[in-house]
């Protein structure tokens, strides 16, 4: 997840180079966060870089909050009715701009980055071929093809730093800072 922006909207002397550059006076009013996970997991990712008090100067910039996905946020950029967010996908914005859309994505201190997962059916009718597929989504040649359509590769190197958020936590412990997130970005809202 990034910041991504209207390229026809947003001036090029207001587009961020990282997290402090989300304090410019000129994004003041015109940036919006969703409000699921993907949001939560973005101020994760900007309270590690940058610390609390971060937060609480970013609040001063009037954001929206959208209860919408990052693909509907991000088409909200492409639209002009939203300008630009720090709670986008590399691969919807790319996508979106492979075909002449006008918005442009780039990467933070530190991009939030899910490395995937699979999961089988305990009543999986062919569990042995359930097994086989998800060790071929997990192969080098499963990530081509995910890669082909445009999800990105989790052993690729795309030039930025990614934060595996699960990483290192207990199941325990990723709730409890999910929920501290999840505050801290209602908080982003509050006057």
């Amino acid at each position: 997840m990034g910041f991504a922006y209207n390229k026809d909207k947003l001036p090029a002397t207001a587009v961020p180079k990282n997290y402090d550059g989300l304090l410019n006076p000129a994004l003041k009013g015109k940036m919006a966060f969703v409000t699921t996970d993907t949001g939560s997991r973005t101020v994760g990712a900007m309270l590690r870089a940058k610390g609390e008090e971060f937060l609480k100067r970013l609040r001063t910039q009037e954001l929206t909050m959208h209860s919408v996905s990052a693909q509907a946020l991000n088409d909200m950029i492409i639209s002009g009715e939203v300008e630009a967010s720090p709670t986008i996908f590399r691969n919807h914005a790319l996508v979106a701009a492979a075909k002449g859309a006008p918005v442009a994505w780039l990467p933070m201190e530190i991009v939030p980055a899910s490395a995937g997962s699979a999961g089988l059916s305990s009543q999986a009718p062919h569990p042995h071929a359930a097994v086989l597929f998800i060790d071929f989504l997990f192969s080098p040649d499963g990530q081509k093809i995910l890669e082909s359509y445009d999800y990105g590769s989790a052993v690729k190197e795309y030039g930025f730093k990614r934060w595996y958020i699960e990483k290192g936590m207990s199941i325990v412990e990723l709730e409890r800072e999910s929920d501290r997130w999840e505050k801290l970005l209602r908080d982003l809202s509050r006057k």
